[in-house]
């Protein structure tokens, strides 16, 4: 072959391969990146069930605490591990606007949207113009379900930090036994423990009611056989502690210790005393912050009207909100390098082996907030520039029809609990 002819055949040999070089790099990428992508969520998926985890345990340890009516309390950051890009910290945030439990939030200080009479809607100001939508809301999982009713962005925020469908408890003494079961059937069992617990004579006395057929049937029926007794306030604490009615598990209690004082004002028998209350609870002892008496003990309460409200209080929170960051921050540094994971859960204390109630992500809610926001504002933009009447809509931010509700977002790919162990939105 010729000198001149061989040169330009190595040149397109050349170009040739370099070609097919390209062409498979330009294949393979796409799989390279999908493949880097599911390790990265991977990994975030294990750094938010390791946060979980370490809330868990620590809010765990202080299940004692929460027995006697005390509030748990949180590190103000973890480390969980260090890496090039720097630690990965777990900071707790504000989780309660009221301030009355920063940072954690007391789920049983508010009004539970499945059990809270109706007609308590309408003696909290800020609730009263939702009663019907509240209403309805009986079979509620989230109390962002109300979101996908006409309610606002805007009226949602208002009224969030009042509600909750988490307020449930076990019915526990204050050293952790399950209370004595009244209300029922009065046999030979339940005889003895009362007799071995406050004496035969107390025993005889409630076996009496119930041949009567006047047993109690809640607390505020206990508290009037206290009353007709003649027995004194004080010794009320325990014996109110000690008896259950109706069950294992106590819903829609109120927690005194921890409730804002729109969510006490809304309990019969209490109302204008809220404020009071609310301003002793820092100076109450931790034996008084115990029981639900302490507001008749420090004479907030009349004694005679404490019948009325008995049955909505406990002094225990045992399910607690924490809303979390998690992601890299350099040393020395208190910003995050990226932004973080923002998520939310609810931890329940409830049994010696405390147990995750809910938890999601709230990445996902922030962006829909910005986003609709950003909707209005465009809209009143519209509305300055276009003088023509126009049918205002009374939430902006519904859904279409056969699109999911915007701002009920669920936790996607990674963010998701297993199926099998998957727990309802927090």
């Amino acid at each position: 072959m010729r000198r001149g002819v061989v040169l330009p055949v190595v040149l397109l040999v050349g170009v040739s391969v370099l070609l097919s070089a390209a062409g498979l790099f330009a294949l393979s990428s796409p799989a390279a990146e999908r493949g880097w992508q599911r390790n990265q969520l991977a990994q975030r998926q294990a750094d938010i069930r390791s946060a979980l985890e370490i809330l868990r345990l620590h809010l765990g340890r202080q299940r004692e605490t929460v027995l006697r009516g005390g509030v748990p309390e949180l590190e103000s950051s973890w480390i969980l591990r260090e890496t090039e890009q720097g630690a990965l910290i777990l900071r707790p945030v504000d989780a309660d606007p009221s301030g009355l439990t920063s940072p954690l939030r007391a789920e049983s200080g508010r009004l539970d949207l499945r059990v809270t009479p109706k007609e308590w809607w309408g003696r909290v100001d800020e609730l009263a113009p939702f009663s019907a939508a509240l209403t309805k809301a009986r079979q509620a999982t989230s109390v962002r379900s109300l979101l996908q009713t006409e309610m606002s962005l805007e009226d949602f925020a208002q009224i969030e930090p009042l509600l909750t469908v988490h307020a449930e408890a076990p019915e526990l003494q204050m050293d952790g036994r399950q209370r004595l079961p009244l209300g029922g059937d009065w046999n030979s069992e339940i005889a003895a423990r009362v007799a071995e617990r406050f004496g035969q004579v107390a025993s005889d006395v409630l076996a009496d009611l119930s041949a009567k057929g006047q047993m109690p049937q809640d607390v505020g029926d206990l508290v009037r056989v206290l009353q007709s007794f003649d027995v004194p306030v004080a010794d009320w604490v325990e014996i109110l502690d000690a008896f259950s009615f109706g069950g294992e598990v106590a819903r829609g209690r109120v927690d005194v210790n921890t409730a804002p004082e729109a969510v006490l004002a809304a309990v019969p028998g209490i109302g204008p005393a809220a404020a009071e209350m609310v301003s002793v609870r820092s100076s109450l002892s931790e034996q008084e912050r115990s029981t639900i008496v302490w507001p008749v003990l420090r004479g907030i309460l009349p004694v005679e009207n404490f019948d009325q409200c008995a049955m909505y209080l406990t002094t225990r929170s045992f399910r607690w909100r924490v809303d979390f960051e998690l992601g890299f921050m350099a040393d020395d540094e208190e910003d995050f390098v990226s932004p973080p994971d923002r998520v939310r859960c609810v931890i329940d204390l409830g049994t010696p082996r405390p147990s995750l109630a809910a938890w999601r992500s709230l990445n996902l809610d922030a962006t829909v907030q910005r986003l609709v926001m950003e909707h209005i504002a465009r809209d009143d933009e519209e509305d300055d520039d276009a003088p023509r009447a126009r049918q205002p809509s009374r939430s902006r931010n519904r859904p279409r029809r056969g699109q999911p509700p915007a701002s009920d977002p669920e936790p996607v790919g990674p963010l998701r609990a297993p199926a099998r162990s998957r727990p309802p939105n927090a």
